[in-house]
């Protein structure tokens, strides 16, 4: 291969990576797709881009995009993902050059507690920003896939909220600015149960592997690490332990009174003496878990569990 060659191929690579770096700040999975030490298909297994998740964009090269999701660091095919494009600098532009007012529809929001709290960031350890009274209105700015809801109170605080702290409003509410500034996505259905919303979330990380002590979604779950990580991102804290889960968290219910997004609780030893696993019940007999039999999250049928290890069943949702 000649210089121009060469010189020809390199330039067209670094055009290739500059437009992915000017247009793309993050990157979503369109199937669950392995993190890796470097752009190739033999090197070491870092951790799991589950389907549907985003992740922050580092760099790329040619069939590679290098990531950061979940604290971990490396590289995805790019066939397996689809960049999403920054359009901050063209909003930007529009916004200096068009000083119209816009119309929004935003969706509104009801407090159904006293005293719920409004947070810097999605965590329940974040800094509290404010605190509503049962029955007061927000302004819903945007839905997060982890659980909580971006919100902006009638006094103009922008936060975050738990799903189960708001009932969403069935109609939308125009509302006037002279900057447009709310997020369109945020118009979504809103009726699901809170249940429903924490299954659908369990269910993106069916087929991430089983790591025994794992809690992330990135390196891997074990069965009370993949129940806690999932109930707490809407804002439900639980024990780590699926005994001590089953010691202090929600209220004992028998088999018959099983509704979705109970836990269902095993001796997998088939002893009955000791609780040593946990799941999340689905209905029609069926439970999510991070099973270390099958080496994944899976989806078994509680049938098969009764009679050799099935313990109790507590209700952890009210």
């Amino acid at each position: 291969m000649n210089t121009k060659a060469l010189i020809g191929i390199l330039i067209f690579l670094l055009l290739i990576t500059w437009n992915i770096k000017s247009f793309a700040k993050t990157a979503e999975a369109t199937v669950t797709v392995n993190i890796r030490s470097s752009p190739s298909t033999s090197s070491k297994v870092l951790g799991i881009f589950p389907k549907g998740f985003k992740a922050q964009v580092l760099s790329s090269t040619v069939g590679w995009v290098k990531i950061s999701f979940d604290g971990v660091v490396g590289y995805v095919k790019a066939d397996y993902i689809k960049l999403t494009k920054d359009s901050s600098t063209s909003n930007a532009v529009k916004s200096s050059t068009n000083k119209k007012q816009v119309v929004s529809q935003i969706p509104t929001a009801t407090v159904l507690k006293d005293n719920a709290r409004v947070r810097s960031n999605m965590s329940t350890s974040s800094k509290i920003l404010k605190t509503l009274s049962k029955g007061s209105k927000v302004y819903v700015l945007a839905r997060e896939q982890n659980g909580w809801i971006k919100v902006k109170t009638l006094d103009g605080t922008v936060g975050y909220m738990a799903y189960y702290l708001l009932k969403m409003s069935t109609g939308l509410t125009t509302k006037i600015s002279s900057r447009g500034g709310y997020d369109r996505e945020a118009q979504v259905d809103y009726n699901d149960s809170l249940a429903d919303r924490i299954l659908g979330f369990a269910k993106k990380f069916l087929g991430v592997r089983y790591r025994y002590g794992g809690s992330s979604p990135s390196t891997g779950f074990d069965c009370s690490g993949f129940v806690q990580f999932v109930f707490r991102n809407f804002g439900i804290s639980l024990e780590r332990t699926a005994a001590d889960m089953a010691a202090t968290n929600g209220i004992k219910i028998s088999p018959s009174e099983l509704k979705p997004g109970d836990l269902v609780f095993f001796d997998t030893d088939g002893g009955r003496n000791y609780i040593n696993h946990v799941g999340i019940y689905l209905g029609g007999g069926k439970y999510i878990h991070a099973s270390s039999a099958r080496g994944c999250v899976t989806i078994s049928s509680l049938a098969t569990k009764y009679n050799i290890s099935f313990m109790m069943a507590k209700r952890v949702l009210r």
